[in-house]
């Protein structure tokens, strides 16, 4: 007889707070996490004020610059920096290329990355090895459960400027030591510069801690924010090492002089549309007040881990995320099966989860487990992967 599980008052009543978890047993954080109704009422709250009382009128451009500076605030208390180190950005990429692009680069300079970065990273990487002659090094990481730190520092060598590596690996689910990078960074006089598109909202991060000098967020993910929002961090030792690359309104005044933002909104590009921004303010503090970080962490650890191992039982499947360096993603390969396949056939079984392809990197299933998961859930998708791996590939 399998044991009746406890309901969880709390996670009932958050749970009705995202409607999408009641559709669909969603497992899909990593690409974009369910929204929250505070997200959305503030969206839509904003969006009819535009719509009916004007975008711009009095106290707009002044109310804006209030509402940037809440936000920061918020996420630098969430991530352990300080509001002056936190811009806004509309993604991960955006941030990233921001601080890449801010150093001054010799033709020459070697950057050190991994074989399982996220085309977020390697795009940019591989756009200043076009443009300015720097060279890219890969440490080789299978997927992630071994010596990251030794294979890392093999590659390094007198030219090393940079260290750009992901927090917690897309594509396999590892979460990396990124203190004892960063650290290895700083003995060899190299910046480390992080994608975190996959660590924020998933796992606790403390940023000086860390010791890294920047770190760029996703909004839309864990995080529950809408798309075009996300955050970089960068540290206050570091903002006159990366300068801004692209300049926008009042950063340079009549007679051409730059005059950056004491802090890190120097980064800041574009216009950002003001209920998106809103929404993520939303949802960032139901996460802190109503959720609960503590909480957050370590349920999303918790039903990853019960994932990996329901998985972990089933004939015909290998779990490649390796279990001692993970938090809720959940990487697997199914004998016969393309990944590309048990996506499509889950979500007829009404799971939600995604695929992974893109070499050098392996290609895998990927469930992304949180803390809005029910243990009922967690082990249907097992269940569920257990009868498609036994009725096997469709005829073509």
């Amino acid at each position: 007889m399998v044991a009746e599980i406890a309901t969880d008052p709390k996670l009932d009543a958050l749970r009705a707070q995202i409607p999408a978890v009641g559709r669909t047993g969603y497992f899909n954080a990593g690409t974009n996490g369910p929204l929250p109704l505070p997200a959305h009422d503030a969206l839509v709250v904003a969006a009819t004020t535009e719509l009916e009382a004007g975008r711009i009128v009095p106290g707009v451009y002044e109310g804006s610059a209030r509402r940037n500076h809440r936000v920061r605030a918020v996420m630098a208390g969430m991530v352990g920096a300080e509001p002056l180190e936190i811009a806004l950005t509309h993604s991960t990429s955006e941030g990233l290329s921001t601080a890449l692009f801010g150093l001054d680069w010799r033709r020459g300079d070697e950057i050190v990355t991994t074989s399982l970065e996220h085309p977020g990273l390697i795009g940019p990487l591989c756009l200043l090895a076009h443009r300015f002659g720097v060279t890219l090094r890969y440490a080789h990481l299978e997927h992630g459960g071994g010596d990251v730190v030794g294979a890392i520092a093999d590659q390094i060598s007198a030219r090393t400027r940079v260290i750009a590596v992901s927090h917690v690996l897309w594509s396999s689910g590892a979460v990396l030591p990124l203190a004892e990078i960063a650290a290895l960074a700083r003995r060899h006089g190299a910046m480390t510069i992080v994608d975190a598109a996959q660590a924020a909202g998933q796992i606790p991060i403390d940023l000086h801690a860390l010791g890294v000098d920047a770190y760029a967020m996703a909004g839309q993910k864990w995080l529950c924010g809408p798309e075009g929002t996300g955050a970089l961090y960068v540290r206050a030792d570091r903002l006159a090492d990366i300068k801004p690359t692209l300049l926008r309104y009042a950063q340079i005044d009549p007679s051409g002089y730059v005059i950056p933002a004491p802090g890190a909104n120097r980064y800041e590009i574009g216009e950002f549309y003001g209920p998106a921004i809103l929404a993520q303010e939303a949802a960032l503090l139901w996460l802190r007040d109503e959720v609960g970080l503590d909480w957050l962490y370590a349920r999303t650890a918790k039903m990853g881990q019960r994932c990996w191992e329901a998985l972990d039982r089933v004939d015909g499947v290998t779990v490649t995320t390796p279990n001692h360096r993970m938090g809720g993603l959940v990487c697997f390969q199914t004998d016969g099966l393309t990944p590309q396949e048990m996506t499509a056939r889950l979500y007829e079984r009404g799971t939600t989860i995604r695929y992974v392809a893109y070499p050098p990197g392996p290609t895998v299933a990927r469930a992304a487990c949180a803390w809005w998961n029910t243990e009922e859930e967690v082990d249907r998708l097992a269940e569920q992967v257990a009868e498609i791996v036994a009725e096997g590939p469709r005829p073509e």
